[in-house]
């Protein structure tokens, strides 16, 4: 049953023509002209907050690698944003930032109204975002769980829009998960798509770069594709160990001055590739 919300002046569905002629800006080398930005902003102003959903065809894509450096940027800038931990296997997101207020909830998606607070919080506490780093090939079973609480049409009905960001590897499953989001989602979703540079450069991703799929992300579905850099193993392994935020790590006294240097190098990079989506993740503030 679709549930009844405060009213919405607008929330019809229609950047479709934005977020396409940012793509093609990119793919040209083009900043946005200031007629093309200031559409964007008209886009992002129809909507009240925004329903961001990691995806990952599998555990090791580095899919909660990007929840966490979307929550260490939302916190850094005083975002208000509600974080829920859905990977159980592997709670990174969870164990990383249960301690930065206001922390992050768990939710298992694979129990019967497990999902529910994922939109019965947009009503109750209207955030501006609302971050889910869903499981491993969650694809799998998203359609379920989508379609029991009719989440896209509710999320409509409140003012939010949905992002999907989907992290790639270069194995064909990653092309194959993805391609079953888009079948089910199509339209109805933002698309952020992250090359995860620590499986090689851009050009070896040669799977999705050559993918019909990819074809529809870009001239249909006005998705944004973005690099995810990769950071030295050892200094991720220290992270990890130490269950750092990024933005802890850059003043801990267990690293070096130059080590705390190359980890302030790939946040910012980092952040700089997610602020050409920045409309459909809620950091356009």
């Amino acid at each position: 049953m679709v549930v009844k919300a405060k009213p919405n002046s607008d929330t019809q569905i229609n950047n479709k023509q934005a977020t396409n002629q940012q793509t093609n800006n990119q793919q040209n080398n083009r900043p946005n002209t200031p007629q093309e930005s200031s559409q964007q902003t008209k886009t992002a102003q129809k909507y009240n907050g925004r329903l961001v959903l990691v995806t990952g065809d599998k555990g090791g894509t580095g899919k909660s690698v990007m929840a966490r450096l979307l929550l260490d940027i939302y916190r850094h800038k005083n975002i208000d944003c509600i974080a829920y931990e859905c990977d159980q296997s592997n709670p990174q997101l969870y164990r990383h930032y249960k301690n930065i207020p206001p922390g992050v909830q768990t939710l298992k998606l694979n129990q019967r109204g497990g999902a529910d607070a994922l939109q019965d919080d947009l009503e109750r506490f209207s955030p501006k975002v609302s971050l889910v780093d869903l499981p491993a090939g969650a694809a799998e079973y998203f359609e379920s769980v989508a379609s029991d609480i009719h989440l896209f049409k509710n999320a409509e009905i409140m003012g939010y829009r949905i992002t999907m960001v989907s992290v790639l590897g270069r194995v064909k499953d990653s092309v194959v998960q993805l391609k079953r989001l888009v079948d089910f989602c199509d339209s109805r979703v933002d698309y952020v798509v992250a090359k995860n540079l620590y499986w090689g450069e851009d050009k070896k991703f040669i799977r999705y770069n050559d993918s019909k799929i990819r074809q529809v992300l870009l001239n249909e579905l006005g998705a944004v594709e973005i690099l995810l850099p990769d950071l030295y193993d050892n200094l991720f392994d220290f992270i990890d160990s130490q269950d750092l935020t990024f933005r802890e790590a850059l003043e801990h006294d267990g690293l070096t001055v130059s080590n705390r240097s190359r980890i302030f190098d790939w946040v910012n990079k980092a952040e700089t590739q997610l602020q050409t989506a920045a409309w459909m993740l809620g950091l356009d503030v």
